[in-house]
């Protein structure tokens, strides 16, 4: 009966293991039943919870200070053309009185000139307002120019493309000589001693010589900016000199490198006018260079100057100590720190800077010089729509020629393999030395990249 026995011990064993097997799945199937029941339980909460807030939003209720700040920013407009998205500052009123006011508060001015200007600008927002949508027109920019005897006049930029602009005005490569004509001849009936002339898809208005107006009749272009060059190329450096407006030989002497760089100027520094119309008649950019407050250097505050930017400005304080910096800079096309690792590490403080730069300056250029690691100048900048880039590291911590040289090197094997190099030096004698002998931008596959002139 061996084999009975054998049969019978079999079958237990079977049992046993179906018995195991059969508790595994029940209890696989209870934490399932378990994990799906608290999945409801947390949903249901926090749906309950979302609603609860959005209901409370929908109510008339005060928005937080906090809420206000994260709101500071949401008067951008964007458009759609060709496309192809870009962001525009659309002006609530006319900005050349604005630009007047200040031309007669900061710098000299040829009365006569400014009239003149005045009439022109009258003139041409007429037209253009008879001829374009509401919509459609938009002051793309404004700014400060100088003539030759370098007296200020106002600057102003249109930008005429949008979903409702009329299809005549769709010619992006070629002159349009429909409008080229019109403009033309309502200029001339107006007895308007000025002239137009057509360039790259851009119709420039001068007086005596001075363009004091221009109009743009395609998708705004992205400014030529920091890192954004063709991609065709291999290696793009990036290089600013800080502190301008100071040394004026030196200065001098980095405006006939035999490669480009941008001068970061201090606002209302000694040669500050001087460095910057120099530099801007060899085509190379400006920048102004803002001091902003500075962490406590061994316990003790440190000092930027009356034209610095604080933490604890109130928004219109700092957007006019900004105003008043920027137009003390001639051509000034972007703004990167002085000194600031207080002020980049705090969030309220750069959403009121972001927001003054956005009505002052709209396409201005914000680089984050990383004076302080944590900085947070680049990022809120980008997630807001500015154009902005940080830099990659200094040049000159070391004041020695041989220093500079070894750090202008490394840029150049970085940008081999990142492609985009951002590099900060400052106007220095053993600096301007280095970058005079330095050899490697002989190299053809090395771009200098630098912003647009507008």
């Amino acid at each position: 009966m061996k084999w009975f026995s054998d049969i019978v011990e079999n079958k237990k064993s079977i049992l046993a293991g179906t018995k195991r097997i059969l508790t595994g799945f029940l209890f696989f199937v209870f934490c399932l039943s378990v994990y799906f029941g608290f999945s409801a339980l947390l949903s249901q909460f926090f749906y309950e919870k979302s609603s609860a807030v959005q209901n409370q939003e929908n109510l008339p209720v005060e928005k937080s200070s906090a809420q206000q700040k994260n709101d500071l920013l949401t008067h951008k407009s964007f458009y759609e053309a060709s496309d192809m998205f870009f962001s525009a500052y659309v002006a609530d009123h006319d900005p050349a009185p604005d630009l007047e006011t200040k031309i007669h508060a900061l710098y000299q001015y040829d009365q006569e000139f400014l009239s003149a200007v005045r009439t022109v600008h009258q003139a041409l927002d007429m037209f253009l307002k008879k001829e374009i949508p509401a919509k459609a027109l938009v002051y793309a920019d404004s700014g400060v120019h100088f003539t030759q005897e370098n007296k200020a006049y106002p600057f102003v930029v249109y930008q005429l493309v949008h979903p409702e602009t009329p299809e005549y005005m769709y010619f992006l490569e070629d002159e349009n000589e429909a409008f080229f004509e019109k403009l033309k001849n309502y200029l001339k009936a107006q007895n308007l001693s000025c002239s137009v002339h057509f360039e790259n898809s851009f119709y420039y208005v001068a007086y005596k010589g001075q363009i004091t107006h221009v109009i743009r009749l395609k998708e705004l272009r992205e400014r030529t900016a920091v890192f954004s060059l063709l991609n065709s190329y291999k290696s793009f450096i990036t290089l600013i000199l800080d502190d301008a407006g100071e040394n004026l030989p030196l200065a001098k002497e980095c405006m006939d490198l035999p490669y480009p760089v941008i001068f970061s100027i201090w606002p209302h520094s000694t040669h500050a006018a001087t460095v910057a119309v120099l530099a801007h008649e060899k085509g190379l950019p400006v920048y102004l260079h803002q001091p902003m407050e500075a962490l406590p250097r061994n316990r003790q505050a440190v000092d930027i100057g009356s034209k610095g930017l604080y933490t604890s400005m109130s928004y219109e304080k700092m957007r006019e100590v900004l105003a008043q910096n920027i137009l003390s800079i001639p051509y000034a096309q972007g703004v990167n720190n002085h000194m600031g690792s207080k002020f980049s590490l705090d969030e309220n403080a750069i959403i009121k800077f972001y927001k003054a730069i956005q009505e002052i300056k709209p396409y201005f250029f914000v680089l984050d010089s990383l004076t302080a690691p944590q900085s947070k100048l680049y990022r809120i900048g980008k997630e807001n729509g500015f154009l902005v880039a940080k830099r990659d590291f200094f040049i000159d911590n070391e004041a020695d020629k041989n220093s500079v040289l070894h750090e202008l090197d490394r840029a150049y094997e970085l940008s081999k393999k990142h492609k985009r190099i951002v590099i900060i030096g400052h106007v220095r004698k053993t600096t301007v030395q280095a970058l005079k002998e330095w050899q490697a931008y002989k190299d053809q596959d090395i771009v200098f990249s630098l912003p647009s002139t507008f």
